[in-house]
Order: structure tokens, then sequence, then C-alpha cells
């Protein structure tokens, strides 16, 4: 055999191998994850998406923490993690995990199979769990160890000066140990958290006292006189007396909050130009309105320097401020519709309501007419609570059954989440990217008339919230209707259409769950064999969808959306009043 040939074939069965190795380790990894990926530390490795899940969620169940220590050096308190519900989102992890090598250029594909080779891919999991719950325990925290600080004051009393020396007092960070709660929980650890209390409003020493106690002499008789636009404010005795201070910040401090009760009485908000889209063009329904504004810093600086001049030593016994106003110009003029962009229909959402009581139905009705004519400016993030704004009895909404706390109970804006979950629809089929979304605690019956199961959303302010983002061309604007006798509800999203598609599929429900058995509550304020059904049956279940939103070929959006339904069983109220 001579050389040449021997090198030939010595060629081939290296080039076969090289082929063939990668080859055979693509055939072996075709369902597999990547050997040396983690998540949360835990290797995953080699393993199929359904085994990495089993060995993802026992290890993880393991290291959850049962309870977490707070402490402020006196006492200790523990918060049971198991009511706070805490899920992962293992399925969307997992799923991530497995792409890995498996995405982007070749380059792209072979470095990322060296760095889980290596070790180098550990990816975190997100954990979704009753932030309100939380709430109510940190709340109830705050009240044990806040103290309520009164800050040093001078105060004019039957022709006298008094001062109140005040008291020091504490406040918990509540925002600060949410964090540190949160960060324990998500990240399985269970260390004593120190409460983080901040320290209010420090002794006054006697010559802070009596230097206080000098300015507010200076002031007896004295008046200050605010005027802007026929409307006249006067401060004097008390009410100059009551804003002096011998901390600089503290002094405007005071000034500040003054000035923002008579910004009050001063502001009035500009009024946006409203549209409709008709006949297929944009017509004006109500009428822009320039606002005003107080110049709040200017009108403090006004007040703080006549506080001083009116302390010098002079027979000037009043002092005349104009106030600073500014003209507040509507960001939606009538002139706007034609540089809106608003031109067609983008997509559309309806809800069904059928078998809502009469005060449900009022205020579906009034929460999608004050959306109606909202308008989302390009790149503008949009808060479903912001925009709705305050839902109260004082508001005009009536008593109806909303979820709250984990309870079906009677409050002022029942059905107000009908609106949520038809603006939830509109965006999706709109092709929005949906930045903030809850599932109800439970299937709601009015969410699944002629829909699929997870299609709905629920507000409650401040939280839970529906936020989107517009990242069309142009400005979107929002129309709903109201139709009654059909019990149906649409809104519609107009704008400029820039080609994309929306694709929604893969529809898949899980983990049903049956009802617990019924719960009779004895009550004496029903007649004795009255029954009163509070709480209605429901199957618990899991659900989920995929949403891609694609323009030419190109993936703009892509997201699994997971709901969890929570089992509910009947109660009854049954009467025992003789």
């Amino acid at each position: 055999m001579s050389k040449k040939f021997f090198f030939a074939v010595l060629s081939i069965i290296i080039v076969l191998i090289l082929i063939l190795i990668p080859f055979t380790y693509e055939l072996a990894y075709r369902h597999h994850i990547y050997p040396g990926v983690k998540i949360k530390g835990v290797d995953i490795g080699n393993l199929t998406r359904i085994s990495a899940k089993e060995k993802l969620v026992a290890a993880i169940k393991q290291d959850i923490p049962a309870q977490i220590t707070l402490t402020d050096d006196q006492k200790n308190w523990l918060v049971d993690v198991s009511p706070l519900q805490v899920t992962f989102n293992f399925d969307e992890v997992i799923e991530k995990a497995y792409q890995v090598g498996r995405q982007g250029s070749l380059k792209e594909k072979l470095t990322e199979k060296f760095s889980s080779w290596r070790g180098k891919i550990n990816f975190s999991l997100n954990a979704s769990f009753r932030q309100d719950l939380l709430d109510e325990e940190i709340d109830q925290i705050s009240q044990e160890v806040s103290v309520e600080g009164v800050p040093v004051s001078a105060n004019f009393q039957n022709g006298q000066i008094i001062i109140n020396q005040g008291r020091e007092g504490q406040l918990l960070d509540e925002r600060r140990l949410k964090q540190l709660i949160i960060a324990q929980i998500t990240n399985l650890k269970s260390v004593s958290i120190l409460l983080p209390l901040k320290a209010v409003y420090s002794h006054p020493s006697p010559e802070e006292i009596e230097q206080l106690r000098h300015w507010a002499v200076q002031l007896i008789d004295k008046k200050l006189v605010l005027k802007n636009d026929g409307k006249t404010i006067l401060l004097s005795n008390e009410a100059l007396i009551s804003l002096i201070h011998y901390n600089e910040v503290e002094f405007e401090e005071r000034i500040k909050k003054k000035v923002a009760q008579i910004a009050v009485q001063i502001n009035l908000p500009p009024q946006n130009a409203l549209f409709e889209f008709k006949n297929d063009h944009l017509a004006v329904f109500r009428q822009a309105r320039e606002g005003r504004r107080l110049d709040s810093s200017q009108a403090v600086a006004l007040i703080k320097e006549g506080l001083k001049k009116l302390t010098v030593p002079s027979n000037e016994k009043e002092l005349i401020i104009t106030l600073p106003v500014i003209t507040v110009i509507p960001e939606i003029t009538n002139q706007s519709a034609n540089n809106l962009g608003i031109n067609t229909r983008l997509g559309r959402g309806i809800s069904y309501f059928r078998g809502s009581s009469k005060n449900r139905m009022a205020n579906i009705n009034l929460a999608a007419s004050r959306l109606n004519g909202v308008l989302i400016a390009p790149e503008e993030t949009f808060s479903f609570n912001e925009a709705l704004g305050e839902v109260s009895a004082e508001t005009g909404y009536r008593q109806a059954y909303i979820i709250k706390e984990g309870k079906t109970i009677l409050g002022a804006g029942g059905g107000v989440c009908q609106t949520s979950t038809t603006f939830f629809r509109v965006a999706l089929n709109t092709g929005l990217p949906i930045l903030e979304r809850q599932a109800h605690a439970y299937r709601v019956y009015y969410y699944e008339q002629e829909s699929k199961l997870g299609l709905d959303a629920t507000v409650y302010s401040p939280r839970p919230d529906l936020k989107i983002k517009n990242d069309t061309p142009a400005y979107l604007l929002l129309q709903t209707q109201f139709f009654p006798k059909e019990h149906k509800l649409i809104f519609d999203f107009y704008g400029t259409d820039d080609s994309r598609q929306v694709k929604i599929s893969n529809f898949k429900i899980w983990d049903i769950a049956p009802p617990p058995p019924p719960l009779y509550i004895d009550t004496p304020d029903l007649p004795k064999g009255e029954i009163k059904q509070t709480e209605h049956v429901s199957s618990g279940a899991k659900a989920r969808f995929d949403w891609q939103v694609v323009r030419q070929g190109e993936i703009l959006h892509q997201k699994t959306f997971y709901s969890s339904y929570r089992p509910w069983q009947a109660v009854y109220l049954r009467g025992t009043k003789e």
C-alpha cells in the first residue's frame, strides 16, 4: 500500500469521524437538555424536559423556606410562606434551558454548548405569590413597631405662643422590608431579617426651642396675603406661626405642604380632546381645554422669603404675594386628529356577562365609558388602574360582588374586571406587549362565556394592575361599546397598521381539581331556616396558551400565558334567628 493511498484513507476516516461525532451528539441529545445546564444550581443536563421538571420541582420544594423570621432585636415575627402560595415558572425556565445551544447562528450555538459543558449556564427562577397577603403581614408588623413622631411646633393660642416640644418616633420602611422578604423567597433562603426602621423627629435643644419662640413672637399680628386671578388666601397668626421651624429643611417642608394645599384650590387640569372613529375617520366628541398649575417651587420660595421679611423688625404688618401660575396646554388638541395616525381598526376584544346583576352591569357600563376615547402614545406604558381612576361609591360605582383577599364579597365596583378582561383580549389581539397581568384567583363563569379558559385579567387598585405598551408607530385609540341586551362588551383599538399578525394557539388545561364540599355558616342575621349562598362552586385548574406576534417573518413578541385557578367551595349562610 502506497503512502499516498494510506494518507488518503486516513483523511477520509478522520473526516467521517468529525462528521459523525457532532451528528451522534446531536442525535443523542435531540430530546434532552445539553450537559451542564443548571437552574438555580440544580443540574438538569442530560435530562428530558419532563424529567428535568420533576427533578427541579423536587429540589425546589425541599428548599422553599417554611417561615421567614423578622426581628427588631426585641421581638421576633414569623412570616409563614405557605399561605403566600408561592409558584415558580418551571415550564418557562425549563424551555429556556432546553433551547440552550439550539438557537441563533452556528457560532452562538457552539458557544452556548461550550458554556453549558463548563457549567457556566445557570438560570434563575421567577416566583409569583399572593403579594396582597404579604402586604397585610407587613402592615400588621408596621402597626406594632411604628411610633408616630410629633415634630416640634410653635402654636398661637389665646394670644400666646405655645411651644410643643414634639416626640421622637420611628417608622418601618415597608417597601424595603418587602424587598428583603421577596429576595429570601426567590433565593430559597431563610435568614433572620432585621426590620429596617427609620427614626423621625429628633429631640430639640433649649437653644433651638428659644430660637423658634423668638421667631414666632415676631409674627404675631402679621399677615401674608396670597393672590391669584381674583382668589385671595390670607395667612395670619396661627396659620403663619405653624409654618416656621428652626431647622431649614423642616421649615421648607412645612411651606411645601401648605403650598400643596393651596395648589388644590388653584390648579385646573387641562382637558384633552377626545376622539371617536366614525365613518372611517377620526372625529372630536369632547373639546380640548387649557388648564392652569401653581408654580409650586416658585411659590415656596416667595412664601419663605415673605415669612423672613415679616420677622425683620419694621412697621410692615402685611405682605402681598401674587402666586405664580403656569398655563398648561392639553397634550391632545382638537387639531391633533390629523397627526395621530389613527386610520384603521387594529384589534378587537369581546366578553360576555350573561347572568350579571343590574348593579354589576351598571358598573361594567360606567367603567367602559371612562375608558372610551383613551389615547395611548407611541412607546407609552399604559396602566389600566391609572386610566380607570378611583373605583368607589363616591365615583359612581354600585355594590356588586368582587374578589378581594381570596373571598367573594360585596364591594363598590363589582364587574370592573369584566372591562379589564376585555381590555386584555383586545391588547392580545392587537399584538401589544403585555407587561403586567394577573389571572383571577378562581374561575369566573362570565369569562368563560364563548371564550377559552385563561383569557381573563383581574385588577384592583393599586394592585394587581394590567399594563401594556404601545409599540406601534402611531397613537392608539381605545373605543368601547356596551350592549346590555346582548350582554356583550366590545373594546376596539384603532391606529396605524404596521402589518403585524397575531397567533394565539396551544390552549391547554390541566390539574383539574374538584371543589371542596359546601360550607354552611350559621348566622343570627338571617331568619331560622333561611339559606343564602355567598360563594359559588368552581373547579380548580391550570391553563396556558401561546401568543406570538409576527411582522414580515420577524417575531416581535412571543409569550406563554399561564393561569392557576384554585378550587372554590360553595359557601352558604344558614339563618339561626328565631
